[in-house]
């Protein structure tokens, strides 16, 4: 049999058991994503009333609450939590037990991933349109469907981004004792240069170059970008290639860090 397909097979298999294992957290889900939507909310009435007052913004009403609006599902669209985890697993030698597996340990990350995020989005959708629903007369709500098509390719590409981030830092645990200040400083880094805390369009001039093209931007900000407006049909061509550009050179790194770090892995039973 193929190896992807058998490897879609077994994925499809582990997301469905996750889901179903998940699914008894769902109080959980509901509290978490609450919190998750709390930010965007307070940062969304601080940025309006700024604008109500008159300060001079690069951007309008509508793009700073579109912007908001949206934030709170890309953010949660996009995420990873497998660094740790992957660490620990390398760290204590729980690799072993999936190295005789037929399935990757990479695998049951991307199911746990998946599965969560369905039930997440289930959680936030609600929230979503209630925050849509009051502020729906200062929404920029694209009217064809070719914008939300380029922004759902774009939601994906900064997932599978975010999740290669995930991956090799976490294969540094293969070398390191622990990679947990560098998680955290990668988080803490992230947080501002991919627009989750301050819109980057709010970034001064002097930074715009590299704001622009640092690869932060399209994990969250480019594609919240492309529906709340600012971009022209050759800024989201250039976006995408180079959001394509950066899931696939982080992609090659991850993965020959990965084997290599593979063939060094060393623990009882491996």
């Amino acid at each position: 049999m193929n190896t992807f397909v058998r490897n879609a097979r077994v994925l499809r298999r582990m997301t469905v058991a996750d889901i179903v294992q998940q699914s008894i957290y769902r109080g959980a889900w509901i509290i978490f994503m609450a919190a998750n939507i709390c930010v965007p909310i307070i940062s969304l009435l601080i940025w309006r009333t700024a604008i109500a007052n008159g300060a001079g913004l690069p951007v309008d009403e509508q793009y700073i609450t579109t912007y908001f609006v949206l934030l709170s599902f890309v953010t949660m669209a996009t995420s990873s939590w497998m660094t740790g985890f992957l660490a620990d697993d390398i760290r204590l030698g729980k690799l072993s037990r999936w190295m005789v597996r037929p399935a990757s340990l990479l695998l049951g990350f991307v199911s746990n991933n998946l599965s969560e995020k369905f039930l997440k989005a289930f959680a936030l959708g609600p929230m979503i349109g209630v925050l849509w629903w009051i502020f729906r007369a200062s929404m920029k709500i694209p009217a064809g469907p070719g914008r939300w098509a380029v922004f759902a390719v774009s939601v994906v590409l900064a997932a599978v981004l975010v999740f290669t981030i995930d991956i090799l830092i976490g294969a540094l645990a293969f070398w390191m004792d622990d990679v947990a200040a560098l998680a955290q400083a990668r988080l803490i880094i992230a947080s501002v240069l991919s627009g989750s805390v301050v819109p980057l369009a709010l970034m001064p001039d002097w930074s715009r170059t590299f704001v622009d093209y640092q690869p932060f931007r399209y994990t969250v900000s480019f594609p919240v970008e492309i529906v709340a407006g600012g971009l022209s049909g050759s800024d989201l061509l250039v976006g995408l290639g180079i959001q394509l550009a950066y899931v696939l050179g982080f992609g090659v790194i991850a993965r020959r860090v990965w084997s290599a770090g593979i063939r060094a892995y060393s623990a009882v039973g491996a």
